[in-house]
C-alpha cells in the first residue's frame, strides 16, 4: 500500500513549515551578522557535534553513495562512509584548535591574518564556489525526492526545493540551523533504521540480509566498463585521498568549529562527529548492498534516486513518511550550512570594505541578501548538473588542494609568505581547471564531438579523467608553494642595496 501523493505532500509540507517555525524561533534574537554565523560564539560541545554530523551526513551519503553502491558495489562509492569520518576526526587535531583558538569569523580570515588579503580573497571565492556547489548538489537531492514522492516534474521539484531552502535559511543563521539540525539528525537516523528493518524483513532477518550479498559487491577497486581492466593504485588512493584531504578545510565545518564555547569544544565537537557519522553511514551502504537484489520499480540505474524508491516499495505509508522527513532533514541541515556558508565569505572578506563600516543593521542585511543570491546561484548549477554524487566530488578536487597546502605551512610554521601562498593556490585552482574541464574538452573534440556534445558529456561525467587526479593537485600545490617560498627566503636574506639592484 503505497502512500497517495497528496497525503505525502501535505506531510512534507507540514514537516518543512514546522523546521522552519523551529529555527526561526530559536533565532529571534539575531541582531547581528555575528550572531547570524556564528552564535554568539556561545554553542555547547553536543549541539556543535550533532550539527556538524548533519551538517557533512547530506544527499551524498543518504542518496549520491547508495545508489551508486547499489549499481557498482563499494567500489561505486568507497570513500562512504571512512573517507568523509576520517576527514572529521583529522579536523579535530588539525583544523580545530587552530581556528577557534584565534577566534576567527570564517575560513578565509587566517589567509588574510598570515598571508594577506590576496589570499584571503582567492580563499573566500573559492571556498565560496565549492559551497554553492555542494548546496546544487543538495538541491538535486531534494529535487528527486519530491518528484519521486509527488510524481511531478524534476524541474518543477528543484524550484519548489530551492524557494523552500532559501525561506528556511535566510532568516533563520548559524543558530536556527544547529537547533534543528539536532532534530534532523534524529529523524534521520530513525528513518534510516526502519528502512533498514524493513530490508532485512525481506530477506528473513538481518542473517539473510548478510547472506545475500555477494562477494564481488564487496570489491573496493574500480573496473573499467568498457575495458574491463581493473583502476590503477594511483586512483585507489585518490579516491579516499579526496574526501580526507580534499574536505578538511571548508567553511561549513569551520563555521561550527568557531561557534563553540572554546578550543576544547571545538575539538571534541569534531572527534565526536566523525564517529557518529562512520557508524550512521553504514546504514545507507548496507541499505544499497542488500536492496540491489531486490527488484526496485522506476530505478533505472544511473540516477539517485535508488533509496526513496526502494523505501516506496519496502515501507507502510507511515514509516514511509518519516523515512521521506529523514531524507528531506539530511538535505536540508547540509544546504542550510552551504548557503550561510556563502554567505558568511562573501559578505565578511569578499565585501570586507563594506563590512568594516557598516551598521550592525546593515551587514545582517547583506548577510541575507547574499544567502539568497547564493541559493540563485545553486539552483542554476542544480539546473544543468548530471549527478549528485558526481557534483560533491567537484567540490572537494575544485581549487582546494592550494588552500590545503598554504593552511599547513601556515598555521605549523612561519615558512612562506604572501607570494608563497597565491602560488600554491593559483596551482591548485590552474590544475583542476586543465585536468577537469579544459584536456577532457580537448580530448573529447579530438574524437570528433562538438563543443557543445563535449561540455554535457564532461558535465555527465562522461569525459576522460586522469588517475590521481586530487593527488597530482596536491602535488603540483605543494611544489609551488615551496618553490615560491623558497625564492622568497632568498630575496628576503638579499641585503636592501642587493634587492634594489635586482
Amino acid at each position: 500500500m503505497e502512500a497517495h501523493p497528496v497525503l505525502v505532500g501535505g506531510f512534507i509540507f507540514v514537516y518543512v513549515a514546522a523546521q522552519i517555525g523551529i529555527s526561526l524561533w530559536f533565532s529571534r534574537g539575531v541582531k547581528s551578522d555575528a550572531d547570524y554565523f556564528l552564535g554568539g560564539r556561545n554553542v555547547a560541545m553536543i549541539p556543535a557535534m550533532l550539527s556538524l554530523f548533519a551538517t557533512w551526513f547530506g544527499a551524498e551519503t543518504v542518496m549520491g553513495s547508495s545508489a551508486a553502491i547499489a549499481q557498482d558495489g563499494l567500489s561505486g562509492a568507497r570513500s562512504e562512509p571512512i573517507g568523509y569520518a576520517l576527514c572529521l576526526v583529522a579536523m579535530a587535531f588539525i583544523v580545530a584548535g587552530a581556528y577557534r583558538s584565534r577566534g576567527y569569523a570564517t575560513l578565509a580570515d587566517f589567509y588574510r591574518d598570515r598571508f594577506g588579503r590576496d589570499s584571503e580573497l582567492f580563499a573566500a571565492l573559492i571556498t565560496a564556489a565549492v559551497s554553492t556547489i555542494w548546496a546544487a548538489a543538495q538541491l538535486l537531492a531534494l529535487a528527486a525526492i519530491l518528484h519521486t514522492a509527488l510524481d511531478i516534474p524534476a524541474q518543477t521539484t528543484l524550484l519548489i526545493a530551492t524557494a523552500i531552502i532559501v525561506l528556511y535559511t535566510s532568516f533563520s543563521g548559524i543558530v536556527g540551523d544547529i537547533a534543528t539540525d539536532v532534530i534532523q539528525g534524529a529523524i534521520v537516523l530513525i528513518g534510516l533504521m526502519l528502512l533498514l528493518l524493513a530490508l532485512a524483513d525481506q530477506f528473513g532477518g538481518f542473517g539473510g540480509l548478510f547472506a545475500v550479498i555477494q562477494p564481488e559487491q564487496l570489491s573496493v577497486v574500480g573496473v573499467d566498463a568498457e575495458t574491463g581492466e581493473s583502476e590503477s593504485w594511483l586512483a585507489r588512493i585518490d579516491v579516499f585521498a579526496l574526501p580526507i584531504l580534499g574536505s578538511l578545510v571548508t567553511q561549513e565545518a569551520v563555521s561550527r568549529l568557531l561557534s563553540t564555547r572554546n578550543e576544547k569544544d571545538a575539538r571534541n565537537a569534531a572527534l565526536g562527529a566523525g564517529a557518529i557519522y562512520f557508524f550512521v553511514g553504514c546504514i545507507p551502504v548496507l541499505l544499497a548492498l542488500g536492496g540491489a537484489h531486490l527488484t526496485v520499480p522506476g530505478w533505472s540505474g544511473d540516477d539517485d534516486s535508488f533509496l526513496p524508491k526502494l523505501a516506496q516499495v519496502l515501507l507502510h505509508p507511515v514509516a514511509y513518511l518519516i523515512f521521506l522527513s529523514a531524507l528531506v532533514s539530511a538535505i536540508l541541515s547540509t544546504v542550510n550550512s552551504n548557503l550561510l556558508s556563502v554567505s558568511s565569505l562573501l559578505s565578511i572578506n569578499v565585501l570586507s570594505h563594506v563590512h568594516a563600516k557598516a551598521t550592525e543593521m546593515t551587514r545582517l542585511r547583506v548577510a541575507r541578501i547574499t544567502t539568497v543570491a547564493a541559493g540563485l546561484l545553486a539552483l542554476a548549477i542544480a539546473w544543468e548538473a548530471g549527478s549528485i554524487y558526481g557534483l560533491i566530488a567537484l567540490t572537494s578536487a575544485f581549487g582546494q588542494s592550494g588552500l590545503l597546502i598554504a593552511f599547513l605551512f601556515g598555521v605549523y610554521s612561519r615558512f612562506g609568505g604572501r607570494l608563497a601562498a597565491l602560488a600554491s593556490i593559483v596551482a591548485g585552482v590552474g590544475f583542476n581547471l586543465w585536468s577537469l574541464i579544459l584536456w577532457p574538452l580537448g580530448s573529447l573534440m579530438g574524437d570528433g564531438m562538438t563543443l557543445l556534445s563535449a561540455i554535457v558529456a564532461i558535465a555527465n561525467e562522461e569525459g576522460p579523467v586522469i588517475d590521481g587526479n586530487f593527488l597530482y593537485s596536491v602535488l603540483i600545490s605543494l611544489a609551488a608553494y615551496v618553490a615560491v617560498a623558497l625564492w622568497e627566503r632568498r630575496r628576503t636574506a638579499k641585503s636592501p642595496a642587493q634587492r634594489e639592484a635586482a
